[in-house]
């Protein structure tokens, strides 16, 4: 299984949800409503990385490490770092947890929309990544996301069947 949606998914929140929120989710969610398609035009002006980026930067700025953190920028072998799960591997996770501007997310159940995402599928023994926003989570089955996309070109919800690894982490 590589990173590729199963689904395009063109549905709103439930009020109802979006009321339950932590605030700071709310408003990441209200901002990728309104602007989200002004973020990502096209895939090729904005990949994944470049989109959770700016979705950050809109609420925190953001240091170059930090960006360099979620770009997953490292010279060391992907294939072996996804296998140990190194932070390198974490991304977003990693960069808002290592100046405290996130809160850690470990169990499923806790993950709400608007929270951000890093997920890895091998497939074919090769590794696939792929962040976003999350949207829903269906946990070990589905999660979806906003994010950039070459089957979106550009910004949209994509659905993804349940990835080997995952890490999610909420902005503070």
């Amino acid at each position: 299984m590589n990173t590729q949606p199963i689904w395009v998914i063109d549905s709103q929140i439930d009020s109802v949800m979006l009321s339950k929120l932590p605030t700071k989710n709310k408003q990441i969610l209200e901002l990728l409503e309104a602007e989200g398609k002004q973020m990502a035009p096209t895939y090729n002006d904005v990949v994944c990385t470049e989109f959770v980026i700016k979705v950050i930067d809109s609420f925190e700025p953001l240091s170059k490490i930090e960006k360099n953190d979620i770009r997953i920028i490292t010279t060391e072998n992907l294939d072996s770092l996804v296998q140990n799960e190194s932070a390198v591997i974490k991304g977003v996770k990693t960069a808002l947890l290592k100046e405290e501007k996130g809160i850690d997310i470990v169990k499923c159940e806790d993950v709400r929309p608007g929270d951000f995402v890093q997920f890895w599928n091998v497939y074919q023994n090769k590794v696939y990544g792929h962040c976003g926003v999350v949207f829903n989570i269906n946990a070990n089955k589905t999660i979806t996301l906003y994010s950039s996309h070459p089957f979106t070109d550009g910004f949209g919800k994509q659905e993804y069947l349940w990835p080997d690894k995952i890490y999610f982490v909420r902005l503070k």
